[in-house]
């Protein structure tokens, strides 16, 4: 998968976590995913779609960390994941596929992103709907980590 489709929602994940929420990531290697479990406790997932391009982004966090940026984002403690943190969870994918949308917008792609499905349980499965190959983006946070996966579908008069 190019990098110039993947870097749109590594940033976003930056602007979203760092600009809005003032969690600073620290961006892992970046590996193609092998099979359908997460490493995380709770994932947010957007689906988008459009002429051009179709996939979808994942935010999956473990827990604690999830608990934390709710904290930052809403300034007040829970101390399990709530219909809240959920909440949370799925506002931030829609950030990060927000803020990839509008890079696309400027390369000329263009798409429509789905409502944020959220899905809570440890090492939940996250299966996608294409068929397509998935990147995994890895992000430290202290010491714990997020994973952000893409994956996506370009059509064929979309070079790539």
């Amino acid at each position: 998968m190019d990098a110039k489709y993947i870097n749109p929602f590594i940033n976003g994940a930056i602007n979203a976590l760092e600009t809005m929420v003032g969690i600073e990531l620290e961006r892992k290697t970046p590996y193609l995913k092998q099979e359908n479990k997460t490493q995380g406790d709770i994932s947010g997932i957007i689906g988008f779609a459009g002429n051009d391009v179709s996939g979808a982004v994942a935010m999956s966090f473990p827990q604690p960390l999830a608990l934390k940026v709710y904290k930052m984002m809403m300034g007040e403690s829970v101390f399990r994941i709530t219909q809240d943190v959920e909440d949370c969870v799925g506002e931030l994918a829609n950030m990060v596929a927000g803020g990839a949308k509008t890079e696309f917008a400027e390369m000329g792609l263009s798409f429509h992103i789905s409502i944020p499905t959220v899905v809570v349980g440890q090492g939940h499965n996250l299966v996608q709907k294409i068929d397509a190959p998935v990147m995994v983006i890895p992000f430290g946070v202290g010491k714990s980590r997020l994973m952000m996966e893409v994956t996506m579908k370009l059509s064929h008069n979309v070079g790539g």
